[in-house]
């Protein structure tokens, strides 16, 4: 392929001292990933075909799904394999330069900024929590989770028979708001709790996330270090049990590259 064909996919940006990649590490369409240096800092990359991957055929095929996926797939796997050697600074999907001198310059002009990122992760990998609310589950103990509901029932349990069936009717009518209150307090309690246990913690948007029966009330990315992993996987574990009892479910993923922490210097 040659330059003129080619343009250069950017998977990250890592320290200049990082050893070179060993032979059949493949990316995007299985293009071969190699090290350029400058700047005092290496940048993984490959060549891909310009008439596949220049703009106008890039903006034809990003609504397809399957198409992309697969080449996310692809993207997240170099990606993986590299913050197995050490820091890096992921860049996002289809990140395309008309040329490796582009690398090399983008190097050059950022490297104070990519070198900063690079400390801020060095030694530290990125975690996901996830918390679930199992609407069944969380409804049969909603009358103890929910402060409202016992407020409520406790007056009720004192009242006149009429005002008793007013103030049930009241519960009633409450259900599904405590429901999504709880499930809020939840998320709050155990990003509060995993939070002071990691470098660096961050609440990632819900929108549009849940499904039948369940819905997701926390999305978190925490940086850990390295050293002090086994502290903040106890946190988990803790949370798992705890949340777990109240109808709630844990999903615990990781290690991943720094994603939601070198966006700022990627």
């Amino acid at each position: 392929m040659s330059a003129v064909d080619a343009l250069t996919y950017l998977y990250a940006v890592l320290p200049a001292d990082v050893p070179e990649l060993p032979e059949g590490v493949a990316g995007i369409d299985g293009a071969p990933v190699r090290l350029l240096r400058a700047g005092g800092l290496a940048a993984a990359v490959s060549d891909l075909p310009a008439d596949e991957y220049g703009e106008a055929a890039l903006d034809a095929r990003t609504a397809e799904l399957a198409w992309v996926g697969e080449r996310g797939a692809a993207h997240e796997a170099v990606l993986l394999r590299l913050a197995d050697r050490g820091p890096v600074l992921p860049l996002t999907l289809f990140s395309l330069y008309a040329g490796p001198e582009r690398v090399r310059a983008l190097l050059e002009q950022e490297g104070e900024r990519f070198r900063r990122g690079l400390a801020r992760v060095a030694g530290r990998r990125e975690w996901g929590v996830r918390l679930w609310r199992v609407d069944a589950r969380v409804a049969e103990r909603l009358d103890e989770l929910s402060p409202r509901l016992r407020e409520l029932a406790a007056e009720s349990a004192a009242a006149a028979p009429g005002r008793r069936f007013l103030l049930r009717r009241k519960a009633d009518g409450l259900r599904a708001e405590e429901l999504r209150a709880v499930g809020a307090d939840a998320a709050r309690q155990a990003h509060a709790a995993l939070a002071p246990l990691a470098a660096e913690a961050r609440a990632l948007p819900l929108a549009g996330r849940g499904g039948e029966g369940r819905a997701l009330v926390l999305d978190a990315a925490f940086l850990v270090d390295e050293t002090a992993f086994a502290p903040f996987q106890r946190g988990v574990t803790e949370a798992a049990h705890r949340w777990g009892a109240a109808g709630f479910e844990l999903e615990f993923t990781g290690p991943w590259p720094p994603y939601h922490f070198a966006a700022d210097d990627a």
